[in-house]
């Protein structure tokens, strides 16, 4: 009776002994699944934070005492995530000084590159901008990246084309003689500059396009080479006027006009009596030169002939005067053959 007694309690307390030995076995179980580690690593220094059910690494890192995020500072995970345990990792935005032309300011990035710093911030960079350091360049963090942006402006301005003098031989004007056949001119050029500008500031210019908007007319001089080598046929004594269809000096050459022969009026012809010398005569006056009746006037009566000029100030020159007037022995065509006009 005593033996089965023993028996019986030794079961009792085996029984007892392994109900205790698993619950401290289950709650150990319980107690270690139920455990979350998180490791926090801000910039280098880590922190190990213990919970008992799955946080978010916001919370995480509010009990990890860590210091306030800027916005561009970078957290893996995000800290909106829920996780049950783990790394987290933050970089911390560095501040660099970016100036772009003349206008500065301290940005926060945790970029690798200059190139992705300045892309990050919305800094679009054109062919000809100068960028230091270089775009592949490491980020020179707590320095300066200086960007100066080339651009470029566009402006005009118009010069005048200063006119040369041409001196031109005028086989019909007398040796000695000279008068400006043409007036001149001066031309209008308008340029288009392109002006080069770094960081603001005009570094160079260039001329990109030329525009002729009034073209250049050379003053033409005539100088006299005609001299009377031919014998005349009669000689006159006559009152020698001058008269031009022109206000001004000819200066396209297509204001012609045309003289009562039907001729056309330049310098070596003029207006004679034609009763006393007929159209088409070649003559020869002293001090003028050669010159073909070609024209009539109801002034030119006897003894008066009027001399045709390019302009009407080179006849206000001549005035009136007495001159000698020689009738030559050739035909028009065969003065134009002498002077080799043709």
């Amino acid at each position: 009776m005593h033996t089965t007694r023993l028996v019986r309690v030794f079961h009792r307390r085996k029984a007892v002994f392994f109900v205790v030995l698993g619950v401290l076995l289950g709650g150990l179980f319980l107690w270690t699944a139920g455990v979350h580690t998180y490791v926090v690593n801000d910039a280098g220094n880590e922190t190990q934070i213990v919970a008992f059910h799955s946080m978010s690494v916001s919370s995480v890192l509010a009990k990890a005492n860590t210091r306030s995020l800027r916005p561009e500072d970078v957290v893996t995970p995000d800290v909106a995530a829920v996780i049950p345990q783990g790394k987290i990792a933050i970089v911390r935005a560095k501040p660099v000084t970016l100036t772009i032309d003349h206008t500065s300011e301290t940005i926060y990035s945790t970029a690798g590159t200059v190139g992705k710093l300045l892309a990050e911030n919305g800094v679009k960079l054109n062919t000809a901008d100068k960028v230091s350091p270089a775009p592949a360049n490491p980020v020179p963090y707590n320095k300066d990246i200086v960007v100066k942006r080339t651009t470029y402006a566009y402006t005009s301005k118009t010069e005048a084309i200063a006119y040369q003098r041409v001196y031109k031989k005028n086989p019909y004007m007398e040796v000695g003689r000279s008068y400006i056949s043409v007036m001149g001119q001066n031309g209008l050029l308008k340029k288009t500059i392109k002006v080069t500008k770094v960081a603001q500031k005009a570094v160079s210019s260039a001329v990109v396009k030329t525009q002729t908007i009034k073209s250049v007319v050379h003053e033409v001089y005539d100088v006299g080479t005609a001299h009377l080598d031919l014998k005349p046929t009669r000689t006159y004594t006559m009152s020698a006027t001058a008269y031009s269809n022109r206000a001004s000096t000819i200066l396209n050459g297509k204001d012609h006009l045309s003289g009562y022969s039907g001729l056309w009026l330049h310098y070596g012809t003029c207006a004679v009596d034609r009763r006393l010398i007929p159209m088409g005569t070649v003559l020869y006056v002293q001090g003028y030169g050669y010159a073909v009746a070609a024209d009539t006037g109801s002034a030119i009566i006897g003894n008066r002939i009027d001399l045709f000029f390019n302009s009407y100030g080179d006849a206000c020159r001549w005035g009136r005067q007495s001159v000698k007037v020689y009738v030559l022995p050739i035909t028009r065509s065969q003065l134009y053959k002498k002077l080799g006009i043709t």
